[in-house]
């Protein structure tokens, strides 16, 4: 390879696919780079660009290869999709296949950890269940699978007939990697063993029949909702924000990340929004006000609504006993409007 076209792979391999923290060679976006005396073409894959990104991925790739000593002439130029596709590309032309024996399978996601995302999960399965639905719940998050003790259940029932079964607590039906290794163990694990982990509990989990399958997203815009969304139909998703604007800002990349992968937001969950003192009655805003809702404005989405601090959440997570359990709990009120409204809004979504 020439000393020159070395440095344009380089270059190539800074600039980040736009809403994302990946570059766009990691995402395959870039099929060739061919360059003789000064002058470049860069082959694009446009198959896995949705409309509107190609221009910016273009733009992008002038301005940082224009700054590489010895580049005289650059053409850009789209590329015939590749025979091996890369993660980003989905396999099939199309949508991708639903989840036999599931109505909607609906994501929880956001850009930020600490946000409670898991804890509005957890909850939002279990107040569904609660209103007579069959409810299934996959913790997606490999690298922190709370799901087990927030259900309650830390053990897997036995195989039947090669297929998994899924643990069952409330009601509701759960995988999650914490069933499967030690508490303490880590899981020091790269996109393609998240992507296996995706499709194994996808296709070898005995779901059985399910009104919805809520699945729990790791805090990140990479491999598992990729992965997640490549592998199977996703008929909407719900993001988790807390007030404070830096949590703002990362939960607007992951409604980004829903759009350009043509899931459906269906709106904004604001958690950990206020308190209520016992002593006064009065509603405090520790991590500002509002924040979940200014959110929903400038992405164009739904305000689903808030869901207050509670000492019961807590606990209740701890202790395996979801919040939405309970009947004097303006949390677990919360969690019943959203999950009647989320429903709602999915067997309207699939009438039309």
């Amino acid at each position: 390879m020439s000393a020159l076209k070395d440095e344009l792979w380089k270059a190539l391999k800074a600039i980040p696919y736009p809403g994302y923290n990946r570059d766009i060679v990691s995402f395959g976006l870039v099929q060739r780079v061919a360059e003789c005396d000064g002058m470049a073409t860069v082959t694009l894959d446009e198959s896995q660009m949705p409309p509107g990104v190609r221009q910016q991925v273009e733009t992008a790739i002038r301005e940082a290869l224009g700054a590489v000593p010895g580049l005289e002439t650059l053409t850009v130029q789209g590329g015939k999709p590749l025979e091996v596709r890369p993660r980003l590309a989905r396999q099939q032309a199309g949508p991708p296949p639903r989840l036999e024996g599931v109505r909607h399978v609906l994501a929880v996601g956001s850009g930020k950890g600490g946000v409670g995302k898991s804890t509005v999960a957890v909850n939002l399965a279990t107040a569904l269940r609660q209103q007579g639905l069959r409810v299934g719940l996959m913790d997606a998050d490999a690298y922190g699978p709370n799901i087990p003790r927030m259900m309650g259940t830390t053990t897997l029932p036995s195989p039947e007939q090669g297929k998994i079964r899924p643990a069952e607590a409330h009601g509701v039906r759960f995988i999650s990697l914490g069933l499967m290794v030690k508490r303490e163990t880590p899981l020091i694990w790269r996109g393609p063993m998240t992507d296996k982990m995706v499709r194994q509990f996808l296709d070898d989990v005995d779901w059985g029949d399910l009104d919805l399958l809520v699945v729990d997203l790791p805090p990140s815009t990479g491999d598992v909702p990729v992965a997640l969304i490549k592998r199977t139909q996703v008929d909407g998703a719900v993001v988790v924000v807390t007030p404070q604007d830096v949590a703002a800002d990362d939960a607007l990349k992951a409604i980004g990340m829903f759009q350009r992968l043509e899931v459906p937001v269906l709106g904004v969950v604001e958690n950990m929004s206020y308190f209520v003192c016992d002593h006064c009655a009065t509603r405090h805003y520790p991590f500002g006000q509002g924040g979940g809702q200014r959110l929903a404005r400038a992405a164009s989405v739904p305000f689903l609504g808030e869901v207050p601090m509670e000492q019961a959440v807590r606990e209740g997570g701890d202790l395996g006993q979801p919040v939405a359990l309970r009947d004097n709990s303006s949390a677990a009120a919360s969690f019943e409007r959203l999950a009647q409204r989320l429903w709602q809004e999915l067997e309207t979504q699939s009438a039309r």
